[in-house]
This record gives structure tokens, C-alpha cells and sequence, in this order.
């Protein structure tokens, strides 16, 4: 299996052109939260968009803010293009970042980030609890942090009109638990993150060579002592996949085929979570720590569903890309097109579903 370094390299994320004000920071409740764009807001700001960022496995809040101040500056740049009359020249856009759990200034045990070839025999459990608690951390932000923020805006805080996330690797898997689970998340970012646990930490156990898989070809993995029963609990109540299929297999063809009950199923899910929503999936072609392969199935039965023709179309926008010969990174490539993303949605431009490669 993959070593884990820091997916986000110093050469992904372009300089900005011009400085940016560094971020404000906060303590909201107990998280310490950095704030980016504060200072930079148009001066006739009314609504505000905040941008989650949720870093990689091993790293900290302050991996993001690069990727958060290149997205900050484009949005500025594309933004003081627009005629005044366009709506989107009132719109002001800030980026939050903050500390997964057991990871940064929240860090209780190293041993806890740490995988099985490394020694933790509670991977699945740690990795699972850690970015699952970002996803209710999330949640917890978009309650509280206007009446942390307002101060700053003299008692005249514009209305925060819409929530964003954008997560890399392990925030990548937390930013699909928050698009499945926070309604006031209109859309995603998810690099190099995936939709389907189960998947990637079977085929993880396989790489790994755990006797609760070699024993017997992984027939019993979910539930043994690698994967609990309680975990595989947590699994469905959280992960796309697990909400969706829960252990059983993902459907290899429509619904409609089957079961106009479970068609029905489906649909009730789909509409009561992510109706409505935008996402941008980054997968590198070469990845062998989180591989495409994971999450393929589930991005292949979603966009036959939500594409044309499909049987949900037109509920949820889905942009697939792949990117050749990339791996576990956050590539330059990867870093425009979230930026092109996030500043189509700002201007009002639809983010429909789209599938492909990058060479």
C-alpha cells in the first residue's frame, strides 16, 4: 500500500499574482478556526459564500490555505471583470479551514492517524471516526460561526446565502459524508477522497495482507475485528455507499429494471440528501492509495442515474474527471479546475454533470 505524504506539493497551487491578506483566526466553541478573505470582500457586499476546506490525512488547517487564497484571488480577479450590473458583483466569498480531529492542534494520539502496515490495528476504526467527526464538525461551524464573524462586519453582516466544501484525501472523504448530510452544502470539491468505505478499506486490507482478509479472500472482513459490526453500523448511517446499498453490493444496472420499490428507496434517499447539489470529483489515474477503481462503481451507478436519460436525471450535477498518470495528489491540474468550479458557482453558472480523463 502507499505511503501517505502530503498530497498538497509547494508547485500545485499556483502564487497569487498579487498579495493576499493573511486569515483571521478564531476559536469557535473550541475550534480553532481560520478565516480567509475577510478584509477583501466587495465593498458593497450582500450575501456571503463560505468555501470548508478539509485537509489531508497527517497534515493540518494550514495545508489549505494556499488553495484557499489561490481560490479567494480568482474569484476577485473573475469577479472585478463582471459589469456592475451582473448580480454576482455583490457576492463575497470567504474560506474556512480548520484542524481535523486528532490531527494538528487537536492531536491526541499519533498512533491514531497511523495505518495498519504502521502499526495501528484500529485503522479503520481512527481513519473512519476522524473524518466523520469533520463531517459533524461541519455542521456544528455553519451553526455558529455568523455569530462569531458578524464583529467583524460592524453589526451589518451580509446573510450567509450558501455553504461550499472542498476536501483533499482524507477531507475529500469528509466532504462527501458532508454533501450526504448537511443541507445547507450546496456543493463539493472531492480530491482524491471516496464515496464508498467498505470498498477502499477492503481492498486496503487485501494490500495490506490482514488475516481477517487472506483467511478467506475477504468473505468475512466486514465485522471481524478489523471491521467491526458497530463500525459497519456507522458506515451506513454516514458513507454515501453505506447510506445508499449499506454491505450489499452497488446496483449494476437501473432500478427501474428491478424494483419499482426500489427505485422508489433510491430516490427518496437521493432527493431527501443531495437534491439540487454540484460536484466535482479529482481522481488521479495512478493513485494506489485511494484508486479510482474504490470509488468507480458508485460514480458510475450515480451519473447513470443523474445523467441524461437516467432514471434521476438532472437531480444532482456530477463532473467526474480523471487524471492520467496522476497519483495520491493534489496536481496543478486538479488545483484549476476546482478553481474554475467554485467561480462558476459564484457568477450563477450550473455545474451539470460531466465525466472524462486529463492527460
Amino acid at each position: 500500500m502507499a505511503s501517505t505524504n502530503n498530497p498538497i506539493s509547494s508547485t500545485s497551487i499556483p502564487n497569487s499574482s498579487s498579495p493576499f491578506p493573511p486569515p483571521k483566526s478564531y476559536n469557535i466553541a473550541g475550534i480553532a478556526v481560520s478565516i480567509l478573505g475577510l478584509s477583501s470582500l466587495p465593498p458593497n457586499c450582500t450575501s456571503l459564500t463560505i468555501l470548508y476546506l478539509l485537509h489531508p490525512r497527517l497534515q493540518s488547517a494550514d495545508t489549505m490555505l494556499p488553495i484557499g487564497t489561490h481560490i479567494l484571488s480568482s474569484w476577485a480577479s473573475h469577479q472585478a471583470s463582471l459589469p456592475a450590473s451582473h448580480p454576482a458583483k455583490s457576492a463575497g466569498l470567504l474560506a474556512l479551514t480548520f484542524d481535523q480531529r486528532n490531527h494538528g492542534a487537536r492531536l491526541v494520539d499519533s498512533v491514531g492517524n497511523d495505518s495498519w502496515r504502521d502499526g495501528n490495528p484500529r485503522h479503520a476504526q481512527d481513519m473512519f471516526g476522524v473524518y466523520n467527526g469533520t463531517a459533524v464538525d461541519v455542521s456544528f461551524l455553519i451553526d455558529h460561526v455568523g455569530s462569531y464573524i458578524a464583529e467583524d462586519f460592524g453589526g451589518a453582516m451580509p446573510e450567509i446565502g450558501r455553504n461550499l466544501v472542498l476536501g483533499v484525501s482524507l477531507g475529500g472523504h469528509a466532504a462527501w459524508q458532508v454533501l450526504f448530510a448537511e443541507p445547507r452544502v450546496e456543493a463539493g470539491v472531492v480530491v482524491i477522497g471516496c464515496p464508498d468505505y467498505i470498498r477502499v478499506m477492503t481492498d486496503r486490507a487485501r494490500l495490506s495482507k490482514r488475516p481477517t482478509y487472506t483467511q478467506d479472500a475477504g468473505t468475512t472482513f466486514l465485522g471481524s475485528r478489523d471491521f467491526p459490526a458497530s463500525l459497519l453500523t456507522a458506515v451506513q448511517k454516514w458513507d454515501p455507499r453505506g447510506i445508499l446499498f449499506g454491505a450489499g453490493e452497488i446496483l449494476s444496472r437501473p432500478p427501474t429494471q428491478d424494483s419499482p420499490r426500489e427505485e422508489a428507496r433510491l430516490k427518496d434517499i437521493l432527493e431527501s440528501r443531495v437534491k439540487g447539489k454540484s460536484v466535482l470529483v479529482c481522481s488521479g489515474g495512478a493513485d494506489k492509495l485511494v484508486p479510482y477503481k474504490a470509488s468507480e462503481p458508485f460514480l458510475g451507478w450515480l451519473k447513470e442515474a443523474t445523467g441524461r436519460g437516467g432514471w434521476w436525471e438532472g437531480g444532482m450535477g456530477v463532473r467526474d474527471v480523471v487524471y492520467e498518470g496522476a497519483g495520491h495528489e493534489f496536481t496543478e491540474a486538479m488545483a484549476g479546475d476546482a478553481v474554475g468550479f467554485v467561480v462558476g458557482l459564484m457568477e450563477g453558472k450550473g455545474q451539470g454533470g460531466e465525466k472524462g480523463s486529463k492527460i
